[in-house]
């Protein structure tokens, strides 16, 4: 499913840039009458984190929203953005299907990858419903077992990235906590649910500091958003996480306002 997305989605970028080179014939001899788009300065890639899913008016084939980070961080540094992350993007895929695609002219570059990875959808779907199930628990597991192989798939990719954009400054960004354990101990929420809400932010941070230091260690950047989500997740009065029953159907990814505030934010803040 996520190929054909691709696919879709190549095929789009495709006759878009032969439009805008004039070759569509009728094109090439016709008058120009408006100034050409500035070149691409700035790409996304990843995942449905980079993707913007979640934050409303989400659009196939790859679920991207227009109230994703890569829009707002776009219009806040005044660059031409493309985003080419999709929802459910593994490094595999990303390195396969979107690195080919990155303009020439790209100088900055930003992605969330590696959840799709190891499973943290799984263990998400698993926990929240039966946390002292064996389900969980081998959920967990499977997730660690694929965290270990994670340094390798991401470096790979960071290399692909350098052979297509040797200009271009690379920056991983992290994935926030979902939950706030305080806050669901205070409503009364089961102490096996507050429990399992505490394991799946420690397997959050975990897999950021995987990331952190895969990136760091070979040429890229990292940048942490976990600070800048605290106090809003799930549940908070102020909430920038999806949470279930929510009439967002995309269940832990960020608001708009988390995009805005959490993503964004930590983009200004850090490069």
């Amino acid at each position: 499913m996520y190929l054909h997305r691709l696919r879709i989605f190549a095929a789009r970028t495709g006759v878009a840039a032969l439009m805008s080179l004039g070759l569509i014939a009728g094109i090439a001899g016709a008058p120009a009458t408006a100034q050409s788009a500035p070149p691409v300065t700035y790409t996304v890639l990843g995942d449905s984190y980079s993707a913007g899913t979640g934050g409303g008016a989400e659009s196939l084939p790859c679920l991207q929203s227009p109230n994703g980070y890569g829009n707002d961080y776009a219009a806040a540094t005044h660059q031409a953005m493309v985003n080419l992350a999709c929802y459910g993007a593994t490094a595999a895929q990303v390195q396969a299907l979107q690195v080919p695609l990155i303009p020439a002219t790209t100088r900055l570059i930003t992605l969330t990858v590696g959840g799709n990875d190891i499973g943290t959808g799984d263990v998400s779907a698993a926990c929240v419903a039966a946390p002292q199930s064996s389900t969980c628990t081998a959920a967990l597991q499977a997730s660690l077992e694929k965290l270990t192989k994670l340094p390798a798939q991401l470096k790979s990719l960071i290399r692909a990235v350098k052979a297509k954009a040797p200009r271009a400054k690379i920056a991983f960004l992290g994935y926030p906590e979902l939950f706030e354990p305080a806050n669901m101990a205070a409503l009364g929420y089961p102490a096996a649910q507050v429990a399992a809400a505490k394991t799946m932010n420690g397997a959050a941070e975990l897999l950021n500091g995987t990331i952190a230091w895969t990136a760091l260690t070979n040429g890229a950047r990292f940048v942490p958003v976990s600070w800048a989500f605290a106090g809003h997740g799930i549940p908070s009065a102020s909430q920038w996480i999806v949470g279930p029953g929510d009439a967002n159907p995309f269940v832990f990814h960020p608001t708009a306002a988390g995009y805005l505030n959490g993503y964004t934010a930590a983009l200004r803040l850090f490069l």
